[in-house]
């Protein structure tokens, strides 16, 4: 049997194929983006604890919008949303590195995050309510090579770009890019099944018990996607500066930390979505972690920055391969109805490690040394580990 048959059958939904072009063309947006703004905020002269104010802006808009993008989805459907939001985050990009004052860059990564999170629910609306039953970690670890992929196109351009151009030129041209990305999703994706709006149709809209279960049932996968904002948004933009002025890498060549980690998901991501189909999404997420701890702590000692870059290919690949699995295992664990709501209160998480990481990295950066930060992210997923094994019977497959 052919790759390209054996792709067609586990999924066999054209939309869902739509959703990956739309993310990986968003992604190199992404990419760019995330890539640039560290150098933008270096050149400015910022303050680690400033530069971790402006991405908990980032997380606070998340976390203000979460809950609210899954009643809008309901109400207006996820394809919708999901064109909106894009339009939104890149005229928020286009502004960003225009904005002199600390503050208007704050206002403007709080409404960065608002159309982020909208982004986010709206495609793993889609993604969970198509994907085959048997093949839901195969169809997010699909999802997660199309961001993957597109933050390694989008790092990979930056560093070119930013040799020939000024910073504000390759915002502006990320802008465009993720415009495009909304068009593919205005054009080819197909009204959203009936199975998202079944439930409140029947019986009325979900109380505030119903969120808690909810909740309560999809704490590890909630509590995985907490790590995950934790963890990207301050590594994004601590690590860089740490090379920069702990390991004087070239400030160049730190852009190419996001796509040679976006390199090593594409490398993982997929396998790791397959056995977790077949042995369980929490265990195979228990050993990306343990995985990326022990990389990270490795990374202390190293010199050589060629070497770096492999530590980060591994050890950053493995992280970075976390989120569909985690995505896979709440969708496992709630039901096709719940899946708006599931993916709020999965963002929430996320969002809340966005808020809260970049604060309590840049307070820790600046108090015990940048080198400190890497046992920070260490003791974050080391967290992770222990609740996976204290509550591993919420993954289904530990029950059969």
């Amino acid at each position: 049997m052919s790759p390209i048959h054996t792709l067609r059958e586990r999924i066999p939904d054209r939309n869902l194929w739509v959703v990956y072009l739309t993310t990986w063309v968003l992604a190199t947006a992404y990419g760019l983006a995330l890539a640039t703004t560290p150098l933008v905020l270096i050149e400015r002269h910022f303050t680690d604890g400033e530069i971790g104010a402006t991405a908990s802006w980032f997380g606070a808009g998340i976390v203000s919008f979460a809950i609210p993008s899954g009643w809008i989805i309901r109400r207006f459907s996820a394809r919708r949303t999901l064109v909106v939001c894009i339009l939104g985050y890149a005229s928020m990009i286009a502004l960003f590195p225009f904005l002199p004052e600390l503050w208007q860059i704050g206002i403007n990564r709080y409404l960065d995050g608002a159309f982020s999170v909208g982004v986010w629910v709206s495609c793993e609306t889609l993604l969970l309510l198509r994907a085959p039953k048997e093949h839901k970690a195969f169809a997010t670890s699909l999802y997660a090579i199309a961001t993957g992929l597109g933050y390694f196109v989008g790092g990979g351009i930056c560093w070119a770009l930013v040799h020939v151009m000024s910073l504000g030129t390759v915002f502006v041209i990320a802008a465009i890019v993720a415009a495009l990305s909304s068009l593919i999703a205005l054009f080819r994706l197909e009204p959203d099944p009936p199975a998202l709006h079944t439930t409140e149709a029947h019986h009325g809209a979900a109380n505030a018990r119903d969120w808690a279960s909810l909740a309560w049932r999809i704490k590890t996968s909630s509590f995985a996607t907490f790590c995950t904002g934790f963890f990207q948004a301050s590594v994004v933009i601590f690590l860089p500066a740490y090379l920069h002025y702990v390991k004087h890498v070239p400030e160049e060549d730190t852009t190419l930390v996001t796509a040679v980690s976006a390199g090593g998901m594409l490398v993982i991501s997929n396998v790791a979505g397959r056995f977790g189909d077949r042995i369980g999404h929490l265990f195979v997420l228990r050993a990306l972690a343990i995985v990326g701890v022990l990389v990270l702590l490795s990374f202390v000692p190293l010199t050589s920055f060629p070497v770096m870059l492999a530590a980060v290919l591994v050890g950053g690949g493995s992280l970075a391969s976390i989120p569909p699995l985690s995505l896979a295992l709440q969708g496992a664990i709630a039901k096709p109805s719940e899946y708006a709501r599931s993916n709020s209160i999965f963002n929430v998480f996320f969002a809340t490690g966005l808020l809260s990481g970049p604060y309590l990295t840049g307070r820790v950066s600046e108090s015990l040394g940048r080198e400190a930060i890497l046992y920070l992210f260490a003791s974050l997923w080391t967290a992770l580990i222990v609740l996976s094994l204290i509550f591993r019977k919420d993954d289904p497959a530990t029950r059969r």
